[in-house]
C-alpha cells in the first residue's frame, strides 16, 4: 500500500511536540516536507525527523512535490489561507485550533472541503484523552439524564505565552483563542454538541505583560517570534452560552490572574439524573435515596499520538474524523460571538 505523503506547515513547538514524532513513527506515512519561513528552524526539524525536503512557503512546496495531507501548525491568522489552498488542491488537512479566526472564513473552508471531498480535521486534542472518552460514554448512555448546566475552565495564575500569541493580528485573540477554545469545545462536545442560541462574553486585559521571578515563562521555539512586543489581546475571558436544548455553558479562562491556578482543564456536567467532573474524574448520582459518587479509573494515554494516528487513518480511508471541520466551524462561531459580545457589552443572539 502506498504511504500517505504528509507535509508539516509551520515548524514551531506544537509541530515538534504534537505532530512530527507520531508521523515519523507511523508505518503508513512518508514525511515529504516541512515548511517555515525560518529555514534554519526548518532544517533543524528536517534533520531531527528525517524529513525529505524543506520549503519557505506552502506555494513553493505544492508547486514542487506531491502532497496527500498536511498538518497546519502556523499562527492562527495563517490557518485560513493555507487550508484554503490545500483543500482547493484536494489535500487533506489537520488544522491546529482554532480552525480560523473568523466565522466567515470557517464557513468557506467547510464548503470547499465538502466540494473537494477532503478530510478536514481540527486539532481538538483533549477529545482523544482516555478520561474524556470515559465521560463521553457516561453521557451517551444516558447516565446524566438531561444535561442542563456545564462549566469549563482553565485559570493560569501567570502563564502568558510570548510571541505571536499576544498579537491580535496574528492570533485573533488572547487566552480565549489559545486555551479557551479547548475548554469550550470539550464541554460543548461532551454535552452533545447542541445548537447555540445566545452568548454573553467578557474579555479583559487584566494583568498584561509582567515580570515575575522564579517561574517558567513559555517561549516560542522560533526566536523571531519571541521578539514581538505587541500585547493587544485579553488575558482573561468568561462567557455564558445558552443552547437550543436548554443547556447553558459557563466558560472561564485566563493566562494570568490574581488567584489560584488550575493544574489542567476542568469540565463539570450537571444533569437531571447524575453529574460528571473531569478533575477529579468522577460520577455523581443518587441511588436508593442516598447520595453517592463513583471514582472513574482509566489508564492515561497520549492524546497527541491518538489524534495523529486517527487523522492518518481518516485520510487514508477518506472517512469522517472524530473532530470534523463542522465542529470547528461551530466553535469559531461561538468564539467570535464571545468577542463581539464583550466589545458591544450586549448579548449576541443567533436565533
Amino acid at each position: 500500500m502506498e504511504k500517505l505523503k504528509v507535509a508539516i506547515i509551520g515548524a514551531g513547538s506544537i509541530a515538534e511536540i504534537g505532530h512530527l514524532p507520531y508521523y515519523k513513527n507511523h508505518p503508513k506515512v512518508q514525511l515529504v516536507a516541512i515548511v517555515d519561513k525560518d529555514l534554519k528552524r526548518a532544517q533543524y526539524m528536517q534533520e531531527k525527523y528525517s524529513i525529505h525536503k524543506i520549503y519557505s512557503s506552502f506555494e513553493e512546496m505544492v508547486n514542487d512535490i506531491k502532497v496527500d495531507a498536511v498538518s497546519i501548525c502556523t499562527p492562527n491568522a495563517d490557518h485560513f489561507p493555507i487550508a484554503w489552498e490545500a483543500l482547493n488542491r484536494g489535500i487533506h488537512i489537520l488544522v491546529e485550533k482554532p480552525l480560523t479566526t473568523t466565522y466567515e472564513e470557517a464557513l468557506k473552508l467547510q464548503k470547499i472541503a465538502m466540494e473537494k471531498k477532503c478530510v478536514a480535521m481540527v486539532g481538538m486534542t483533549h477529545r482523544f484523552r482516555n478520561d474524556v472518552k470515559a465521560l463521553k460514554k457516561y453521557v451517551e448512555t444516558g447516565e446524566l439524564g438531561d444535561i442542563y448546566y456545564a462549566k469549563a475552565k482553565i485559570l493560569r495564575r501567570r502563564g502568558t505565552p510570548r510571541g505571536w500569541f499576544t498579537d491580535k493580528g496574528r492570533a485573533g485573540g488572547g487566552a480565549l483563542m489559545d486555551i479557551g477554545v479547548h475548554a469550550l469545545d470539550l464541554a460543548w462536545w461532551l454535552a452533545g454538541r447542541p445548537l447555540p442560541v445566545s452568548v454573553s462574553g467578557h474579555l479583559v486585559k487584566g494583568i498584561g505583560p509582567y515580570n515575575v521571578d522564579f517561574i517558567h515563562v513559555w517561549k516560542s521555539a522560533i526566536d523571531e517570534n519571541n521578539n514581538i512586543g505587541k500585547f493587544d489581546v485579553e488575558d482573561f475571558a468568561t462567557a455564558f452560552i445558552r443552547f437550543e436544548n436548554g443547556l447553558v455553558i459557563h466558560l472561564e479562562v485566563s493566562w494570568a490572574i490574581n488567584g489560584p491556578q488550575d493544574e489542567g482543564l476542568k469540565v463539570e456536567l450537571y444533569g437531571t439524573k447524575g453529574g460528571l467532573t473531569l478533575e477529579p474524574l468522577a460520577f455523581y448520582y443518587e441511588k436508593n435515596g442516598v447520595f453517592d459518587e463513583m471514582k472513574l479509573v482509566v489508564n492515561k494515554n497520549n492524546p497527541f499520538e491518538e489524534e495523529i494516528n486517527h487523522f492518518i487513518e481518516s485520510a487514508l480511508n477518506n472517512m469522517a474524523p472524530y473532530s470534523p471541520i463542522e465542529d470547528g466551524v461551530e466553535v469559531v462561531k461561538m468564539l467570535e460571538a464571545i468577542i463581539k459580545s464583550s466589545e458591544s457589552k450586549e448579548e449576541i443572539k443567533f436565533i
